[in-house]
């Protein structure tokens, strides 16, 4: 890393770190994670005040300027339900809080996500979208790919039929390529990363403070031509994203959870393997953080590869910190929480608690209302449940408690509302509870970041989640 940056200041034993142009950002903090406009900004602009002063938020990569364009947020109007504001709650959402572009790294992993991803690239679009539509129903596949940028094209023809499927077309209709993402990542040119992640950086620079992190390869199993192509996606990322000189894009490494737990005897697994390299790479390059995604991460208690995951934490930590860089985990929920006692800087979540972006709703009329984030029990919860509590026991009981800006009731039905069934009657329709209730309980854990900094202990994320009720956070007995 070049001498001349320090993202990262620790003094009188806490730590602050700098992320876009804003500095002094007490750690650990919680970023939230905005998928789309119609749940998560609304939630993250009503709830603005609920957040940490220069809170990063995450936003998508390519998607946010059509976000923040939507004339649903632009058209938001203040108490007297009249004046605009949505404009102006926008501009003040970038110019005040770190905005941290992040391309869902899954979407270049698995062949069964060419639908989403097909859908994510042509949202901002309408006219390709609906050409892309047509070209491909025609068969004309060149032309349908076209419409997208040419880093993303192999990894779409890899597997046609999720879009085939989507567009009602037979499946054969059109045959693919049926190549595995991790060696499309090995051999995409270079100049094919270039329009794609010049104009996310772009995007991202624009703004008054924002950074990227990089779509990267998943790696699974040490490969040494993957992680090439890991470092190369990294190092065409710090070319572009840099502002008045200095870097503003994030070293990421994004691990399948298997990773840490696939070395024998005296072998290292893949993510120490991994780790080395990224020493390497971050030492001689210009970045301006470092950024871990793990894969399936509520799996790491499940494989009893915790103790190994610490390890790996604690190393990376210990290295961000020579660098001075931030440290933070992307999707990572209760375990990016946990792994705050080892030094990582930042976790965050999707706002309905997914660990990766999916395609579908639940038909079930209780599926519809998503999982409810339990603070005080460190664990979601459905809103009715058949084998256990559920958030309708807690309603019954009190409500939930947090953030002192967030409601601790259930929300009522508007009262123009006619409600189809008992769930409407109660909590009014599934969109009404999770834009009001169940989304808006993600974020407290802004607050339970705000009990790990002002605790006095050494592992006070550890001693905040022995007590939880989480089924995947598991501790091993160290008596």
């Amino acid at each position: 890393m070049s001498d001349s940056n320090s993202f990262k200041t620790t003094s009188n034993g806490e730590t602050t770190v700098q992320i876009g142009n804003h500095t002094g950002i007490e750690t650990p903090f919680f970023a939230p994670e905005v998928k789309n406009w119609h749940y998560d900004l609304h939630v993250t602009l009503d709830y603005r005040e609920a957040l940490d002063d220069y809170n990063p938020i995450l936003v998508p990569a390519w998607d946010w300027p059509r976000l923040r364009e939507k004339n649903a947020i632009l058209q938001r109007t203040g108490e007297d339900g009249e004046t605009p504001i949505g404009e102006n709650e926008v501009e003040k959402l970038e110019e005040n809080h770190p905005l941290i572009h992040f391309f869902p790294p899954e979407l270049f992993a698995f062949r069964g996500k060419t639908n989403i991803l097909r859908t994510y690239l042509l949202k901002h679009d309408k006219e390709a979208k609906s050409e892309f539509k047509t070209a491909f129903q025609e068969g004309k596949i060149e032309t349908a790919l076209d419409y997208l940028p040419k880093f993303t094209r192999p990894f779409i023809r890899s597997n046609f039929n999720p879009i085939l499927r989507d567009f009602g077309v037979a499946k054969g209709a059109v045959s693919d390529t049926g190549e595995d993402p991790g060696e499309i990542w090995k051999n995409l040119p270079e100049l094919h990363y270039d329009g794609f992640f010049s104009q996310i950086a772009d995007e991202a620079m624009g703004l008054p403070s924002s950074v990227v992190i990089p779509p990267v390869p998943l790696i699974r199993r040490y490969d040494s031509d993957l992680i090439s192509a890991v470092c190369k996606a990294n190092s065409k990322m710090s070319e572009f994203a840099r502002t008045d000189g200095e870097p503003r894009s994030f070293f990421h490494l994004y691990l399948h959870y298997s990773a840490f737990s696939d070395g024998s005897g005296n072998e290292e697994d893949t993510a120490s393997k991994a780790l080395k390299i990224l020493r390497s790479e971050v030492e001689r390059g210009d970045y301006a953080g470092i950024a871990l995604t793990v894969y399936k991460g509520e799996e790491v208690f499940e494989s009893s590869t915790a103790p190994r995951v610490g390890t790996f934490f604690r190393n990376l930590s210990s290295f961000a910190e020579e660098q001075s860089l931030p440290l933070i985990c992307p999707r990572s929920e209760w375990l990016g929480l946990w792994a705050t006692d080892t030094g990582v800087d930042g976790f965050s979540s999707l706002y309905n608690g997914n660990w990766v972006y999916r395609s579908g709703a639940g038909v079930d009329n209780v599926d519809q209302y998503g999982y409810t984030m339990v603070p005080s029990e460190s664990r979601s919860l459905k809103l009715q449940s058949s084998d256990g509590t559920d958030i309708e026991d807690h309603i019954s009981n009190g409500g939930l408690s947090g953030l002192d800006e967030l409601p601790d009731v259930p929300p009522k039905p508007p009262a123009d509302y006619e409600p189809e069934n008992e769930l409407q009657a109660k909590y009014g329709s599934s969109f009404y509870y999770r834009r009001n209730f169940g989304k808006p309980q993600k974020l407290n854990h802004v607050w339970e970041a705000r009990q790990v900094r002002s605790a006095g202990d050494s592992s006070p994320a550890r001693d905040h989640l022995d007590d939880s009720k989480n089924e995947y956070v598991e501790f091993e007995d160290n008596s």
